[in-house]
This record gives structure tokens, sequence and C-alpha cells, in this order.
């Protein structure tokens, strides 16, 4: 398993120079894990491709589905406790706790 963030996902859907790593990652473990999170951060990348006019509405819908697919059965929602203790000991956000606490669980 390896857990993914959310940028490693847009990759594979989104063409862009980092597409063909995250298609290498899917093909090295297919079984990816991320945080819900993951949900509402595509969501908000789709949406920049849709205000620059690289995405219509019904191809950021069809990412979203096809994602969902991807990932069904491994999103996780981690304890806030756990969260906020990793983010009490460093300066990253609690966003990028997110994904590190998926993986220790």
């Amino acid at each position: 398993m390896i857990v993914v963030d959310t940028n490693v996902i847009a990759y594979f859907f989104l063409t862009s120079g980092k597409s063909e790593l995250a298609e290498i990652a899917l093909r090295k473990d297919s079984d990816w894990a991320a945080p819900f999170l993951r949900r509402i951060e595509l969501r908000n990348v789709l949406a920049l491709y849709m205000r620059k006019q690289l995405l219509n509405l019904v191809e950021a819908q069809r990412i979203m589905s096809t994602a969902a697919d991807l990932m069904r059965g491994r999103e996780y929602v981690s304890a806030s406790a756990h969260i906020l203790r990793l983010a009490a000991l460093s300066d990253y956000s609690a966003y990028d706790y997110e994904f590190v606490a998926v993986a220790e669980d």
C-alpha cells in the first residue's frame, strides 16, 4: 500500500510533467490510500483547472468519479488528536499530517 498525496492523484488524471511518475507509482503498487481530505483537495485542483479553462465541468466530474473508483475503500479519517499531536511537533500543516497519520495507521 502507498499513501499518496492529492497531488499524485491529480498528476495521474491531469496531464503534467509529473504524470508519468504517478503512472509509475500506480504500476508499482496500485493499492493507493489517502485521507478523506484528498476528495476536497482534488475538487479544489479541478476547480482551478476549470477557472483556467483547462477542463470543463463534465471532464472535472468524470475525473472526480474515476478518482473515487480508484480510491474506493482506501480513504481514511484519522483522529484529530493524533493529527494535532503530529502538527505540534513541526511547522508542517495539519493538512500534511492527514497523510502522515494515514501512513502511520
